[in-house]
């Protein structure tokens, strides 16, 4: 089955990989090298008013081993407070209550309440929610966020979702939380809707509002402080006044560390830095909303009919075909529009689906020139080029194992005469008429069918003695003759006839090995010339003489 010949098939062939794209599990990965490639392309500057504080190696060596007592955090709060920072994330999980004698939970719970604006994480274990302090809800003066984190199958970090719960999805991501306590924020938020959210799971974590994060800031574009310089220093004085601030770990080895795909850098996160990514892309409503996949199929076959139709079925309308380009190239911007309004159509299948539309062009483009270099363009056999490199090849074949090899050279009878009375346009159209029949008498792959000359045709018939030859020259001149195609010119019928010559190879232990290959070509022209001299419509066997 020729695909460059069979266009439907070609079609279809590309719909049913669109669709195998869409639903094997390896179309996430395509989908996410394609997610990264593009926001690689999107800059958006940091907030000036974040500042994120680093409890960092430096500060460890400075303050002692983890975990600090919980007077330190108290005091960092009450120094912020004094600051003016308008917004507190301290993402550090108070997890147990201090109940040792000098426990610092009191201070800690009077800084988080004199302040009155400080958002704490908030965990879930083994089905039930984990209240700072081990309370069954926030303290005063502070508000809660999930730092749930979604990794993706290769390790990146790419998504968040803004919504997350026990039950049911009630606490906003940290990020989300602090832009609210610093904006009150409480526009239309973004994100997929994800269906536990309405079913609800008893005692297990569902998540809602899926969002693509696009983590193109690089984390040390945010204004950083080393936790230890801030609560020693007093310099210090104008860097957090109405601002939000982040607080959380970056020490090495006391908290997992991400990897996000942003501008070529492989540097890991902290839960932190995402944290602030996730609340910069909400400042800059840079999030995108995934759409489902099953519009991204949708798009997919579209677009690849489309490119399909037009490179490959409308050639011959014009009208029809520069609309389709048109519409075409509208569906094309699609994902880029949707991107402009907040929303990320999946691609990969699109990807796919075009990708192989333009390697079947490039294909059948490459096939058409090694037609055009072995096949004639009127007719569409083969060539007089291809005849005498497969009448070598079997010329040897024939020779090494002694097997015969015939060949029949077929003419048109009157041919010229033809032309002259209806024009060369009508003797292309019977040369084209007549070659399926020849093509038809074909008995294996090897026969060879090749426009000879002019109005010429050669048969070669590897391993065929004469007297089948014989009777397949026969059959086609019965079924040329049975057209009955008008030629009033022709001297030996009213309608288009041909002639035909034959001969054949018969090789034994005793023939020469140098016999001439050119000799039984002579050979079959020569039978030829003594059917058109017997007045044409008629099988000259050279094996007769």
């Amino acid at each position: 089955m020729n695909l460059f010949r069979q266009k439907d098939i070609g079609f279809l062939l590309c719909q049913a990989f669109v669709l195998l794209i869409a639903f094997v599990p390896a179309h996430h990965t395509l989908e996410n090298v394609l997610y990264d490639l593009f926001i690689q392309e999107e800059q958006t500057p940091p907030p000036d008013n974040l500042v994120i504080i680093d409890i960092d190696d430096k500060s460890l060596e400075a303050l002692g081993r983890w975990p600090w007592p919980r007077s330190l955090h108290a005091e960092m709060i009450q120094k912020l407070n004094t600051l003016g920072a308008a917004v507190i994330g301290y993402n550090i999980a108070f997890v147990e209550p201090d109940t040792s004698p000098d426990s610092g939970d009191a201070a800690l719970k009077r800084s988080i309440a004199t302040h009155g604006n400080v958002i704490l994480p908030i965990f879930a274990e083994r089905g039930s929610l984990i209240y700072p302090f081990r309370g069954n809800k926030a303290i005063s003066g502070s508000k809660l966020g999930h730092v749930d984190i979604e990794v993706d199958n290769d390790g990146y970090v790419r998504r968040s979702y803004l919504k997350a719960g026990i039950d049911s999805p009630q606490w906003p991501a940290f990020g989300l939380s602090v832009l609210q306590g610093s904006t009150q924020y409480s526009g239309f938020l973004p994100g997929t809707r994800s269906p536990a959210s309405r079913v609800g799971i008893s005692s297990k974590w569902t998540r809602d509002l899926e969002v693509l994060v696009p983590f193109q800031i690089n984390p040390k574009s945010f204004q950083h402080y080393s936790f230890i310089d801030v609560l020693e220093n007093n310099s210090v004085t104008d860097a957090f006044d109405n601002k939000t601030v982040l607080v959380g770990i970056e020490a090495t080895g006391l908290e997992p560390k991400f990897l996000a795909p942003y501008q070529n850098n492989r540097e890991m996160l902290s839960g932190t830095a995402i944290q602030a990514n996730l609340y910069s892309a909400l400042s800059n409503s840079t999030l995108l909303t995934p759409i489902l996949s099953i519009w991204g199929v949708t798009y997919a076959v579209l677009m690849t009919s489309l490119l399909y139709s037009i490179l490959f079925f409308l050639a011959r309308f014009p009208l029809i075909r520069r609309i389709s380009t048109v519409t075409c190239l509208g569906v094309f911007m699609l994902p880029v529009a949707a991107v402009h309004y907040g929303y990320w159509l999946p691609i990969a299948p699109a990807f796919g689906g075009v990708s192989l539309v333009f390697i079947m062009l490039v294909a059948r483009m490459l096939n058409q020139a090694g037609m055009e270099h072995r096949n004639d363009n009127i007719t569409d056999l083969s060539n007089h080029r291809m005849f005498e490199e497969t009448l070598q090849l079997e010329w040897e074949q024939s020779l090494r194992k002694h097997t015969p090899l015939s060949l029949i050279l077929i003419e048109i009878d009157y041919f010229k005469r033809f032309i002259d009375t209806f024009g060369p346009e009508r003797g292309d159209w019977l040369l084209a008429r007549i070659s399926p029949i020849l093509q038809s008498h074909k008995r294996k792959t090897r026969d060879l069918v090749a426009r000879y000359d002019d109005d010429t045709f050669a048969i070669l018939l590897p391993i065929t003695p004469n007297h089948i030859a014989l009777s397949i020259a026969e059959k086609i001149r019965k079924d040329i003759e049975d057209l009955q195609i008008e030629h009033t010119g022709s001297d030996s019928a009213k309608f288009i006839t041909v002639s035909a010559g034959i001969t054949t190879l018969h090789v034994t232990s005793q023939s020469s090995p140098n016999a001439s290959m050119d000799a039984v070509v002579l050979k079959s022209l020569k039978a030829l010339s003594k059917a058109q001299l017997q007045g044409g419509n008629c099988i000259y066997n050279s094996e007769t003489e």
